[in-house]
């Protein structure tokens, strides 16, 4: 069977968004390498999505921009029977394409004036590129990844996200932190590197709340394994937990959940509905002034949609 190399130049939940489409490649493509954010690909390769993993940090893949790229970087990808660029880069397609002609450019993300999901656009193009039929059903994320005994009342709670434009006020969180832990559920709150300053505001008027300052993905990974459910905003790590599988409800606000509802088995995503305004999260620098896509959910309507999941 062939190899298959794809380059992503993506963050976390960009690249987990295209997961569910590499899975279905594996069906055709007997090695499926990635190169992307060295953390990136790791996950990659420690969820068996790829074999293998090339840190698009490194120096010799800097050179496909120059007019002279690496020779490694050349044997590398003349070794692959197919390449994957997701990219908006054409310069960049023709660099690539001077060592493998069978290089397929997919817009990392449908355009904003589309509805349509992100994985959906991926396996669109996928099928323009030949690499996947049309009569092949598309289908999302669906088995649960999670570790065999992992904690059905543990809740994980991510105030974070990859802009503050997205994140639901953390006073909600806490909210929601009180209603699940009158539940007799056990509440952990997750904060990565960037949102470690978060940790003071957790704390206040609760000494007791459990607050994991995670330092790399693959903490957050073992995190999740055994965690019974997650709730979070529209990020990275939301995709990640739906991913494995586990319940889990994101926070909508100025970005479009039709675009970009994480995909899993068990998932909701919670937007006010009536709005006079449509997600402007990835048209406009900066949201209005009265962000009422996110005031407008309530941490009731949070806990309400956690407990309508499968």
């Amino acid at each position: 069977m062939a190899k298959l190399l794809m380059l992503h130049q993506g963050a976390l939940g960009d690249l987990i968004a295209a997961f569910p489409a590499i899975l279905r490649l594996k069906e055709s493509f007997c090695q499926i390498a990635v190169l992307c954010q060295s953390s990136l690909g790791k996950l990659a390769c420690a969820l068996n999505v790829a074999e293998e993993c090339f840190p698009a940090e490194s120096a010799m893949f800097a050179s496909l921009y120059s007019d002279s790229p690496d020779t490694r970087v050349k044997h590398l990808l003349g070794v692959y029977d197919n390449i994957i660029l997701f990219s908006y880069s054409e310069s960049l397609k023709q660099a690539v394409a001077q060592v493998n002609k069978n290089v397929c450019l997919i817009p990392p993300r449908p355009d904003v004036s589309q509805q349509i999901h992100v994985t959906a656009h991926i396996f669109s193009n996928l099928i323009r590129c030949g690499l996947l039929k049309a009569d092949e059903p598309l289908r999302l994320s669906d088995r649960d990844r999670r570790d065999n005994n992992f904690d059905s009342e543990k809740i994980l709670l991510h105030p974070g996200s990859g802009s503050k434009r997205k994140n639901w006020h953390i006073s909600n969180f806490k909210r929601v932190a009180e209603i699940l832990v009158s539940d007799g559920k056990q509440i952990e709150f997750v904060l990565g590197p960037a949102e470690h300053f978060m940790a003071d505001m957790l704390a206040e008027g609760a000494s007791e709340r459990i607050i994991r300052k995670i330092s790399d993905l693959p903490e957050l990974l073992s995190l999740l394994r055994t965690a019974g459910g997650f709730i979070g905003n529209d990020s990275g790590v939301s995709h990640l937990s739906a991913f494995l599988g586990l319940p889990t409800v994101a926070v909508f606000g100025p970005s479009d959940p039709q675009r970009w509802k994480p995909a899993g088995r068990s998932v909701a995503t919670v937007r006010p509905d009536n709005l006079d305004c449509r997600p402007c999260f990835e048209i406009n620098s900066e949201n209005c002034d009265s962000t009422e896509c996110l005031n407008r959910t309530s941490p009731e309507n949070i806990v309400r949609a956690f407990y309508e999941l499968k």
